[in-house]
């Protein structure tokens, strides 16, 4: 990675993080972290404060994903500085000789074809590093993706990279998956006693502040005395979790009864989520006419055999 293009960058991301603070009620905790970071600081620590930005959900996922596989990047090109040295030397000489070769016998493929292979060895090596260094620090599932997907790998880097080039209007991004994310968060507060299917969600806003509903959707019942019947899963909430969730929250609670709409009892979050103001109610059932978002079989009962069978 280019020096010039490595301060580049970090001077875009700056500046986009900088803009998108401005977007924010208050100073997320990565905040003073972020700050401090200056030329000075290790690829290692810059890594780590990335990694919180990234955890914090701020960004959308693939600003992210670009952050990590960035500075990832970077400590990989620091160590095969030394890792790799015998490649670049053989790979110098090889084009030091090809140049040659082109002026005395341009018909001379020899050389070319050594060239290639001593790259492709110099490509698998880097790689090598690139996905041990996202390993060490972590980040196992971007690793597998670069062994395994390189093409969703190199869209997803550069959707991040993008984002932050300002092509593509960052706010704009993050409100096309805040509620998304915000689904997802609840999601991972949840445990359910047996099935459960797709979280549903409904929601409206009026001038910058949301209103959600996220609710379990029915699950329709196969086979069994009960075939047919369409039930709300039985499930609990970590309350805990979903505070944590939010950057900031002003009022916290639930209600047994529920509100004249007849949704039932339900559980209800005031705050900001993502930089977003909303009220979040989690309802303990789907709103009345919601179709079954998925389908449980239910074992047949077993059929006895007569003591005397003819």
């Amino acid at each position: 990675m280019d020096a010039d293009q490595s301060d580049s960058h970090h001077n875009s991301i700056d500046a986009t993080l900088t803009n998108l603070l401005e977007t924010l009620p208050d100073r997320p905790s990565w905040y003073d972290r972020w700050r401090n970071l200056g030329p000075d600081s290790s690829e290692t620590d810059r890594l780590s404060v990335y990694q919180e930005i990234r955890d914090s959900q701020l960004l959308p996922a693939d600003a992210g994903f670009h952050l990590i596989a960035w500075q990832a990047d970077a400590l990989a090109s620091k160590h095969a500085e030394t890792a790799l040295r015998e490649l670049d030397d053989r790979l110098e000489s090889l084009e030091a000789a090809h140049a040659l070769n082109d002026l005395d016998a341009p018909d001379s493929g020899d050389t070319s074809e050594e060239h290639e292979r001593v790259l492709e060895e110099y490509h698998r090596a880097w790689a090598a590093i690139f996905t041990n260094q996202l390993d060490e620090h972590g980040e196992h599932e971007i690793a597998e993706l670069f062994r395994t997907n390189r093409e969703e790998f190199d869209r997803r880097n550069e959707a991040g990279r993008q984002l932050f080039q300002g092509l593509h209007d960052l706010a704009d991004a993050r409100d096309s998956n805040w509620l998304d994310s915000l689904i997802e968060a609840v999601g991972g507060c949840l445990a359910a006693d047996n099935l459960m299917g797709p979280l549903g969600i409904l929601y409206g806003e009026k001038d910058g502040f949301w209103e959600v509903d996220i609710y379990p959707t029915p699950v329709e019942l196969i086979g069994g005395a009960d075939d047919g019947a369409v039930v709300s899963p039985a499930f609990s909430l970590d309350l805990e979790a979903l505070r944590s969730t939010f950057e900031q929250v002003e009022d916290f609670g639930w209600t047994t009864i529920g509100w004249p709409d007849g949704n039932g009892p339900f559980v209800w979050i005031k705050g900001a989520h993502q930089g977003h103001e909303l009220l979040l109610r989690i309802l303990a059932q789907a709103p009345e006419g919601e179709e079954p978002g998925s389908k449980l079989r239910l074992p047949e009962a077993s059929k006895e055999l007569p003591d005397n069978p003819e």
